[in-house]
């Protein structure tokens, strides 16, 4: 861990009380303060083994945090806030110290591109589960982000959301940690998706999977149909083509910009976009939404196939990732582990109960807005170059490149 990153985490954290570090105290993703209705939280909502993690590592964690004896048998650490950390806040709010005096803790450090950011989850006393999610950037571009996304919730929740309403967090306001700022937001209820898509088998089974697909599909419905506005030709987010440009060989820049032709051939209704929304950034109890967070790409008026194709390209990522390349992945008859787009390719034009899930998916929003099938295909596509050219990881940007041009080079276009 970078020393600046190291060090703005140690500042968030409360001194003098013990926390569980996990998976190490070297290397922690998850920063816990021990407490019983914390490691809970901590066990039911948080804990997944992604890949490359070897699977068995999570009944292994879960087993030890239910253990009461935890200080020895997980590794506890006790910190100590470093002198000369600069926490100032606005009047309304009191500083991040004076936000997690009283309650417990929990530290999430998920992110290591260069606009890194921490969350810090903030429980009032006694409760078990979060009340307060403060978003800490660790670098200077991710600070510009933080105050993108306090920019663009607030103009969301101006809009007339009706029953998405309830998923949408709550800006409590802007601090500031170390010199950057910090947004405050209400945490909302649930568990990400993306952490019961991590655990063993969800993604391998079609009840788990399908009621995944069905969660989102109704609640984008719900946010689309509260925000339906003027009707405006579809085409590529914007910036695509201009990020792709140099990272394209000619024949896929060829691809994409004829891929841009035929959207703006179709037109839909302009809704709310949130812009990134994949399941790491959807919560879910009892089969349904219950939150969406990360709003920094949103938009109050934008193509309304952006989500569910993202939703798609998104859920499609880690299908193969636990199966060796050149060996069938389990649960999804003809695919084959390969490299990435793979899954996406197999999503799209494959057979089985996988693909048809997504293709319904699709074909439901399309419909909803008056769009013919033909366009899921190139709007999945697009999405695939959005996420290409977003990416601030130069593995996963260079990955998600050539998977577009593996997509858009060996597919036939309709």
């Amino acid at each position: 861990m970078a020393p600046a990153h190291e060090r703005t985490w140690h500042g968030l954290l409360p001194p003098g009380r013990r926390y569980v570090a996990l998976p190490s105290r070297a290397h922690p993703i998850v920063v816990a303060e021990d407490r019983a209705p914390v490691l809970s939280y901590v066990r039911e909502s948080l804990l997944a083994v992604p890949p490359p993690l070897p699977a068995w590592l999570y009944p292994t964690a879960r087993a030890a945090l239910s253990v009461p004896a935890l200080p020895r048998r997980l590794p506890g650490v006790a910190l100590s806030t470093p002198e000369g950390a600069d926490v100032t806040a606005d009047a309304a709010l009191g500083g991040i110290g004076r936000l997690t005096a009283t309650g417990a803790v929990v530290l999430l450090d998920h992110s290591h591109d260069p606009a890194a950011r921490l969350i810090l989850l903030v429980f009032p006393p006694g409760s078990r589960r979060p009340a307060l999610a403060v978003k800490v950037p660790v670098t200077a571009s991710a600070a510009q982000g933080v105050l993108r996304e306090a920019q663009r919730l607030r103009a969301v929740l101006d809009l007339p959301l009706r029953a998405a309403r309830p998923a949408v967090p709550t800006v409590m306001g802007l601090l500031r940690h170390e010199g950057r700022p910090a947004l405050v937001t209400t945490a909302l209820p649930g568990t990400p998706m993306l952490v019961a898509y991590h655990r063993p088998g969800h993604h391998a089974r079609h009840g788990p999977v399908c009621a995944d697909f069905a969660a989102a599909a109704r609640w984008l419905a719900a946010l689309q149909s509260a925000t339906t506005g003027t009707v405006a030709p579809l085409g590529l987010a914007p910036g695509v083509t201009e990020a792709l440009e140099n990272r394209l060989d000619r024949p896929a820049r060829a691809r994409l910009h004829a891929l841009g032709r035929r959207l703006r051939g179709y037109a839909a209704p302009r809704t709310a976009v949130h812009g990134d929304f994949w399941p790491g950034n959807v919560l879910v109890s009892g089969g349904r939404v219950t939150g969406v967070i990360d709003w920094e790409r949103a938009r109050r008026a934008g193509g309304p196939l952006a989500d569910p194709a993202r939703f798609v390209v998104a859920y499609s990522e880690y299908l193969d990732r636990r199966t060796r390349p050149g060996h069938r992945v389990p649960g999804h008859p003809g695919l084959v582990a390969g490299p990435p787009g793979t899954a996406l390719a197999y999503a799209l034009h494959g057979t089985g109960w996988y693909p048809h899930l997504v293709g319904a998916f699709l074909t439901a929003a399309l419909r909803r807005l008056g769009l013919p099938a033909a366009c899921g295909r190139d709007a999945v596509l697009a999405e695939l170059a959005a996420v290409a050219a977003e990416a601030e990881d130069p593995g996963f940007a260079q990955a998600q490149t050539e998977a577009f041009t593996r997509l858009v080079l060996t597919e036939e276009a309709p």
